[in-house]
């Protein structure tokens, strides 16, 4: 939340407010079912909002990453139709409902910057929806791997740069929409040509501005809007 604005005292106060019990998930334990309406507050691990088709099938839709409110889609749905599965070993706060209608009530600037997180969700998932639909398969794979570059808190300017990506080539298949077998002959494209490199879970970008220009798009970076300081 602090990436939108600085947070004062108070409102890390009303924040802390929020703490409930924890609960810890294995890996491919479901979080959140579909139709269940509890809010989660990630805390540790990386977890996926996917839907469950009727045919059995499941289409991962983004990653969560420590510090996501999981759940928070499902609140416009009668019936939310997301599951929420960890991706890894991971670690939870439950939230209730009436916590956050009181949050809104009671802290309109905190409820504001909600808001904007919940925007700036939905244009990651207009870009990859677009990308999906009109881009090449390694197009996909190369602005996914920049986001959660971006997304882990990775936003320098150095022409290299590490981190913990643990999603399996089934995982960044399905995000973006490709089989297992697809996904690793494109990750192979992109280290035979010196784009990437992955080991131990590690994901280091070798040649980031080469990586941009495969992706086709602008490095991410949040706004930081003057109204909300007048809340």
């Amino acid at each position: 939340m602090a990436g939108f604005a600085e947070l004062d005292p108070p409102e890390i106060e009303r924040l802390l407010t929020f703490e409930g019990p924890t609960s810890e998930f294995a890996r491919g334990d479901i979080i959140r079912s579909e139709g269940e309406r509890e809010l989660y507050l990630l805390l540790d691990g990386w977890a996926a909002s996917a839907v469950v088709l009727a045919d059995g099938s499941r289409q991962l839709i983004t990653a969560n990453l420590p510090g996501d409110l999981l759940g928070l889609p499902g609140l416009a749905m009668e019936e939310p139709i997301d599951t929420v599965v960890a991706l890894t070993p991971a670690k939870v706060i439950h939230i209730s409902q009436p916590q956050l209608g009181a949050l809104f009530a009671n802290s309109p600037r905190l409820a504001a910057i909600m808001f904007l997180i919940s925007q700036e969700e939905r244009s990651l998932l207009m870009e990859r929806l677009a990308l999906t639909g009109q881009a090449s398969a390694l197009t996909n794979l190369a602005a996914l791997i920049l986001r959660l570059y971006e997304r882990n808190g990775q936003v320098d300017d150095a022409p290299t740069a590490s981190f913990f990506m643990p999603l399996t080539q089934r995982e960044l298949g399905e995000l973006i929409g490709v089989s297992s077998v697809h996904t690793n002959s494109l990750i192979k494209k992109l280290r035979t040509d010196g784009v990437v490199s992955i080991a131990n879970r590690t994901l280091t970008i070798e040649d980031k501005p080469r990586l941009f220009q495969i992706a086709g798009i602008s490095p991410w970076r949040r706004s930081r809007p003057g109204w909300l300081q007048v809340i």
